[in-house]
């Protein structure tokens, strides 16, 4: 058999946009998934995944997508709107052959058309078949392999590249031409860099007789980091292979990428427990489930066996008066700090005979210990869930990195038997869940504390599954959830896609709090601000959703019309140089504070005649509470649970979202109104103390913890 005509360079980007222009929904969210994970195109590759799940009525997926956009586009919302259901077309086979032309017509229909990068659909000049004195002189592919990895481990990039570049030079084989390119991608080189297209150029032009070509092709683009494409070639020469030797063959490299992408069932027509080399516990406990779990996701998968099959022997066990709190870290941030002083409050109260904390990453003098004092651990205290090591089923069905962090959290739960876990957050609460119910845990919490669409802007797949994990989860007399704020948990409701009831109970967080000083003037000067300063603050972290830039073009804004203002930007991340040069550019520098990141925010409330909040969504800001504590008026973004922190034109004002002119006019009228400025301070304060004190926010988790 001949070999067919080669990919292009961008084979993952033609064969994509081809499953969309061809309505294959099922293999465009795979092969879309793929390019949105190489991290290049986002907004491409969310819009067609989110379609291709619009028209499945896959809306975890769909949801998922629709998350990372700024902007939604048209045909997407009237997608949501009421779009059809679709069902992935019958024939199995992806003819490659056809992919240029699927690709013009994308071009031409398509929405999203002109986002679609160049592919380069020029046949490259095959150099043929080398002869067997010119492959004498050529390195073996084992070779290849051996001196690229000692160059990957000196972390020589200079020496590597010369190296491709002579195995170029030497129209080497494309078994060592795939190593070069691995090399190349696994050392950081950019994926348009001209050498590495050219190693892929030479690889493409290539000639491979027979199903070569495909297994050639399938074999880089696993190693690319393409393993749904990678698929699509090996089921091609899988049905075009006309030996039976071959197809065996073929059938192992399926069944081992099954394996790696946890989707045990997609090719269950064509693949046996032979192919897989041995019995797999998790695919035969998968083919127990009803014949739609295949089109579903890993994760959901995982908790229908658990909760439809379940281990044999689950039972629950006689619990120790302890309890487990399972967070992912104690770095700075607001759900971080309450998880830490909950952490130190019931240790201390005597509740319990031993209070344990397992954490997805932390290290002693790292940013995930910024309130490890606070809570009173070091890393001899905490049980660090990393993701290495292995895992026994039910914990080898969960995707990735899980399997290994539920199998440790498991087996502590068993050793432990804690009477009650409590999970602070999406990941950590289906995690929590997962082994304490594989374990017989009698009570399981998962407190959230924050809108939905802070883990709907991950980019880690399994979030498509979140919804209907805990919609599951959600049956069960074991499991209670709760919210940080009343906004949170209509997101949810939302979100997860169920009706709102007594399972979205609400817990505030809360806070002793006692404001260093009432002098604002004495505030200032010790932060060398002029006692007539008006100044304007933030306490953030620098990232994209808290909109740090939004905040600097506000008070820019400001700026022009109060000269006496100064601005108090207290905290770290990403984004805070751009923040400086953004004020630099409009000759503010000198009216910009920056103390960076600090442990004692109270000092730096009091100076702060008004707090800016300019947030793309929160739960429920504590920065906020805190304000309100310390009698400093808020004007913030209405997002999230925003308005429940303060009374909108009694202590704050709440402005619609990223509206900078009603923020700057709500501000000025504030700042002006000297009666109202000096209510703000008693007002705030009794509320605070009323709805966010620490007593009724621990009064509320012991009656939650009990049994």
């Amino acid at each position: 058999m001949t070999g067919r005509r080669p990919l292009p360079q961008d084979g993952a980007f033609a064969a994509a946009a081809m499953a969309s222009q061809l309505r294959r929904w099922s293999d465009a969210i795979a092969l879309w998934r793929d390019v949105f994970r190489s991290g290049e195109h986002d907004r491409l590759a969310a819009a067609c995944i989110a379609e291709a799940g619009l028209h499945l009525g896959r809306r975890g997926i769909a949801d998922h997508m629709l998350g990372q956009m700024t902007e939604i586009p048209e045909f997407l919302i009237a997608l949501v709107n009421g779009g059809d259901i679709d069902e992935d077309p019958v024939e199995p086979l992806f003819d490659f052959s056809a992919v240029e032309d699927a690709v013009a017509a994308f071009r031409d229909m398509h929405p999203l058309a002109e986002l679609l990068p160049p592919i380069d659909f020029s046949s490259p000049t095959q150099s043929g078949r080398p002869s067997v004195f010119a492959r004498l002189g050529t390195p073996k592919p084992t070779r290849v392999s051996q001196q690229i990895a000692a160059m990957l481990d000196a972390k020589d990039m200079a020496l590597l590249r010369g190296y491709v570049q002579h195995l170029i030079d030497r129209k080497s084989s494309p078994a060592a031409l795939h190593w070069a390119i691995l090399g190349l991608l696994k050392a950081g080189l950019d994926r348009n860099d001209a050498l590495f297209r050219d190693a892929i150029q030479k690889f493409t032009a290539s000639a491979l007789p027979g199903q070569e070509r495909a297994l050639a092709d399938a074999r880089l683009y696993r190693g690319l980091g393409y393993p749904a494409l990678a698929r699509l070639l090996l089921l091609e020469a899988h049905a075009r292979s006309g030996r039976a030797k071959e197809r065996a063959k073929i059938r192992r490299r399926l069944a081992r990428l099954a394996a790696e992408r946890d989707r045990w069932l997609d090719d269950a027509a064509i693949l046996s427990a032979a192919d897989f080399g041995a019995p797999s516990a998790e695919r035969e406990a998968l083919r127990q489930l009803a014949g739609e779990a295949a089109a579903r996701e890993p994760l959901e998968n995982a908790f229908d066996w658990l909760l439809e099959r379940g281990p044999a022997d689950r039972h629950l066990y006689a619990p120790e008066n302890r309890l487990l709190m399972v967070g992912n870290t104690l770095g700075c941030g607001g759900m971080e700090r309450m998880l830490a002083r909950a952490y130190r409050h019931f240790s201390d109260s005597g509740a319990f005979d031993r209070v344990d904390l397992a954490l997805l990453d932390y290290a002693d003098g790292a940013p995930s210990a910024f309130y490890a004092e606070e809570a009173g651990v070091t890393a001899d205290n905490v049980l660090r869930l990393d993701r290495e090591g292995t895992a026994e089923m039910p914990f080898s069905l969960l995707p990735g990195s899980w399997k290994a962090r539920a199998q440790k959290l498991h087996d502590h739960i068993r050793e432990t038997r804690p009477s009650v876990i409590h999970a602070w957050n999406d990941l950590t609460g289906l995690l929590a869940a997962y082994a304490g119910l594989v374990a017989g845990c009698p009570k399981i919490i998962v407190h959230f504390h924050h809108a939905p669409e802070v883990p709907r802007s991950g980019r880690a797949e399994p979030i498509a599954a979140y919804p209907a994990a805990y919609r599951k989860l959600r049956t069960r007399s074991d499991v209670t959830t709760i919210f940080c704020a009343e906004a949170a948990a209509k997101g949810y409701v939302k979100w997860w896609r169920v009706p709102q009831d007594e399972r979205f109970a609400v817990l505030y967080n809360g806070f002793d709090w006692v404001s260093p000083t009432p002098d604002k003037v004495a505030a200032k000067n010790r932060l060398g601000l002029a006692a007539d300063a008006l100044v304007v603050g933030a306490v953030m972290r620098f990232a994209a959703v808290k909109q740090p830039l939004l905040w600097a073009e506000a008070a820019i804004a400001l700026a022009r019309q109060e000269p006496r203002a100064q601005f108090l930007m207290v905290g770290d991340g990403p984004l805070r140089e751009a923040v400086t040069a953004r004020f630099a550019d409009a000759g503010l520098s000198a009216s910009l504070h920056m103390p960076g990141q600090v442990e004692n925010v109270p000092d730096y409330l009091a100076a702060m005649d008004l707090l800016w909040m300019t947030s793309k969504t929160e739960g429920l800001p504590n920065v906020l509470i805190e304000a309100q504590f310390s009698g400093v008026p808020i004007a913030a973004f209405d997002v999230g649970g925003v308005g429940e922190t303060f009374r909108d034109g009694e202590t704050g004002a709440l402005v619609p979202p990223d509206d900078v002119d009603a923020l700057v006019v709500r501000s000025r009228a504030m700042l002006a109104d000297d009666a109202w400025m000096a209510q703000v301070a008693r007002k705030s304060s009794e509320q605070a103390q009323t709805r966010f004190s620490s007593t009724a926010f621990f009064t509320g988790l012991s009656r939650l913890y009990a049994i």
